[in-house]
């Protein structure tokens, strides 16, 4: 799972890393307990933290829901604000990047093991 909660299988119906209204609302609930943990937590207000990953290797998931990848950025942007830089990451091959980048987040890239 990925580092989800098995519970979200729990409606069989439910589409993990996309538009699906059940997952979005489960994600919308976590992001907003955890992101304004971390604000405080960012360089700009005086953290370590200087970037924040808002997905991980999604060019590499079966789904291409762009819908999704900019749920995500509103929510982040909305919780830590427009002044954090926000980042993707996929494999270093273009066909990752057709559908784990987005428009106003870096991209960046994995060169896996070895």
């Amino acid at each position: 799972m990925g580092g989800l909660p098995a519970w979200l299988l729990e409606k069989e119906s439910i589409l993990l890393r996309s538009s699906d209204p059940d997952y979005l609302a489960a994600v919308d609930k976590w992001l907003g307990v955890l992101l304004p943990k971390m604000k405080p937590l960012l360089y700009q207000n005086g953290g370590p933290v200087i970037t924040v990953q808002v997905e991980n290797e999604y060019g590499s998931y079966f789904a291409c829901d762009f819908d999704y990848l900019r749920f995500l950025q509103k929510c982040f942007r909305h919780h830590l604000g427009d002044d954090v830089v926000l980042f993707t990451t996929d494999g270093a091959h273009k066909t990752f990047l057709k559908c784990g980048a987005l428009q106003g987040l870096y991209t960046t890239v994995d060169f896996g093991t070895g």
